[in-house]
């Protein structure tokens, strides 16, 4: 766009308006991360302490809440995609607009990572996972609730990084522009898999309470 190239003043400009949108991104990261520890960490010590006085059970409180911040991000760095167009017109630029969207969904991986490895090293997934302790709550309720959250983490993965390799032009020329806007699309159609991965978070009541 021109406004990529554009002098003096209206870098000017970009900066003023972009400062604020990182110092709202940091208030709600640190908001997206604090309360669904709290919350967690409350609903745990109000009902079964077998879990959390193990080795990994801080991990488990973790690796529960940082699936709420993983969803909190996935939602806002979608808003930010299906809106990139309203704020390449508020930034003047299309670059800083996808920048401030893949950003978003940067944090989103990142967050999505530490749910993941804290819930892989907890105790009772840990257990559940590399030790067979199936007895500890239903096998298809576990495993469908593993392999949801894990496939839709594998397909946020794959869509961030192709905005990377797609950063080249020529590459998205060669690609389609279309083309790219539909993997997204395909990504949000298949938020399902995300949807089934969050209702059978009652999974970890039975973990709670026949553990």
């Amino acid at each position: 766009m021109k406004g990529d190239q554009n002098q003096g003043g209206f870098f000017l400009s970009k900066k003023a308006h972009i400062s604020p949108i990182i110092a709202l991104q940091v208030i709600i990261l640190i908001i997206s991360i604090v309360i669904p520890l709290l919350l967690v960490n409350l609903n745990q010590s109000s009902s079964c302490l077998h879990h959390i006085e193990e080795e990994g059970g801080t991990l488990w409180i973790v690796g529960r809440a940082f699936g709420f911040t993983t969803l909190t991000w996935f939602i806002i760095s979608s808003l930010y995609g299906i809106n990139t167009k309203k704020l390449a017109r508020y930034f003047k630029s299309y670059t800083k607009a996808r920048d401030i969207h893949c950003l978003n969904a940067g944090i989103t991986i990142g967050v999505f990572f530490i749910h993941f490895i804290s819930l892989l090293s907890s105790e009772p997934w840990g257990n559940l996972i590399f030790d067979g302790e199936y007895n500890h709550i239903p096998y298809s309720l576990f495993m469908t609730k593993l392999w949801t959250g894990v496939f839709f983490g594998i397909i946020m993965f794959m869509v961030f990084i192709s905005a990377f390799y797609f950063r080249d032009m020529n590459r998205m020329k060669k690609f389609g522009f279309k083309n790219f806007i539909k993997i997204h699309y395909i990504m949000l159609s298949l938020s399902i898999i995300l949807g089934i991965h969050i209702f059978l978070i009652n999974t970890e009541l039975l973990v709670m309470f026949w553990g």
